[in-house]
């Protein structure tokens, strides 16, 4: 299989969780069954991911530029090139670029996710923030 990335495929989020997410090996997209999805979050400065699990699905995070602090396993650690968070079944985890740079991330569901999984789980944050 051949994957590409393609700014086409973003998903912009809107405040307050503004990022951009760009599927590139998901579900919806491969031509046979895969046993994780990948796809890259882009957060500009001062920007920030809810606090939020994922009840069906493990979540490495790989911080490929910026400089960021992430919450995973209870605890704030500083998230910089080269770090990587991993956020298991169940577990809390949020990412606040705090640098002054863009923050690109490398994330990994599995089992895998489709691009419109992606798109459903933050749209339905943003609209949970407004009623709260």
């Amino acid at each position: 299989m051949f994957f590409k990335y393609s700014e086409e495929n973003a998903i912009r989020v809107p405040e307050p969780f503004q990022r951009i997410m760009t599927p590139l090996m998901v579900t919806d997209t491969a031509d046979r069954s895969i046993p994780f999805s990948v796809h890259f979050t882009e957060w500009e400065p001062g920007k920030q991911v809810d606090r939020h699990t994922h009840s069906d699905a493990m979540e490495p995070m790989l911080c490929v530029s910026g400089n960021a602090h992430a919450k995973i396993d209870g605890k704030w650690v500083e998230f910089v090139p080269g770090s990587m968070i991993v956020a298991d079944k169940n577990e809390e985890h949020c990412i606040v670029n705090d640098g002054g740079e863009t923050l690109k991330v490398l994330c990994i569901f599995a089992p895998p996710v489709s691009a419109e999984d992606l798109r459903a789980r933050a749209f339905a944050a943003v609209e949970a923030s407004k009623k709260a």
